[in-house]
């Protein structure tokens, strides 16, 4: 009797410490994958972030084709709600609103638009205006739409009196002036085999300011494009420049140039 009771005692002892070796495995199988689990949900994830200002109307093909972000790994927990992470997810969208450099792009900042119209690329303070170009001053093949561009304009002069009348006899003089400095460029020609048409146009986006004045260069003077290169860059001078200018290496005309010819 002494020894049946000290064999079940045993065989309960026995029983109860293999249940709790197996309760520890269990618990530290279920932490040991929580927290691979958390290690997983918690590991860096791609996201496309804005590396210039992105302005309203601007397609998600032209901030993809421009450059106009960059590929950043962050903590999933700091990823906003509907954080793009492939370019290509932006195509057929417009900006809704401004976005801002070191903004993570988003589903939500974007809306679909079928619309082809330059119009949705223009922001409230531009104008669309189109010139007919040759591949010499136009870049034709070279220049794109999204790239940007200096407009640099030329005209034969006729110097003028103290009454704002031509000077009887003179001779015209020759000057150049830049007077648009990084205009967008909407639409461009595409080179072909067969040279371009005459109907080839280059469509910039100019500053409501600078209408008049490219309109003019249009129907009075030479006008030539000039491609800037991508992202930040200095200007061109926009001082008027002459034949002695040039051949000096001087920074612009002299002054009774300019007094002649009111282009001060």
């Amino acid at each position: 009797m002494f020894t049946r009771i000290f064999s079940t005692r045993s065989g309960a002892l026995a029983a109860a410490l293999a249940l709790a070796v197996a309760a520890a495995a269990a618990v530290l199988l279920y932490a040991t994958n929580y927290r691979s689990g958390v290690q997983r949900s918690t590991g860096d994830v791609k996201v496309l972030v804005a590396t210039t200002t992105i302005p309203q109307y601007t397609p998600g093909s032209q901030v993809a084709a421009g450059g106009m972000y960059r590929v950043a790994e962050v903590p999933s927990s700091a990823t906003v709600d509907g954080a793009l992470s492939n370019p290509s997810s932006l195509n057929g969208l417009v900006a809704r609103n401004d976005i801002y450099p070191g903004e993570q792009l988003t589903s939500n900042q974007f809306q679909r638009s079928a619309t082809t119209s330059v119009a949705v690329k223009l922001k409230p303070d531009q104008r669309a205006i189109a010139f007919p170009v040759d591949p010499a001053s136009g870049l034709v093949g070279e220049v794109q739409a999204g790239d940007h561009v200096d407009v640099v304009a030329s005209f034969d002069v006729i110097p003028v009196g103290r009454n704002g009348l031509p000077i009887s006899g003179a001779q015209a003089i020759a000057l150049t002036k830049t007077i648009v400095n990084d205009a967008l460029v909407l639409q461009a020609p595409v080179a072909s085999t067969g040279g371009t048409t005459g109907d080839a146009k280059l469509t910039l986006a100019v500053g409501v300011n600078d209408v008049s004045r490219v309109v003019f260069a249009q129907q009075k003077g030479d006008v030539w494009f000039v491609l800037r290169p991508p992202g930040t860059a200095a200007d061109v001078s926009g001082k008027a420049i002459d034949v002695g200018a040039v051949l000096s290496g001087a920074n612009g005309a002299i002054g009774p140039v300019l007094r002649l010819t009111g282009a001060r």
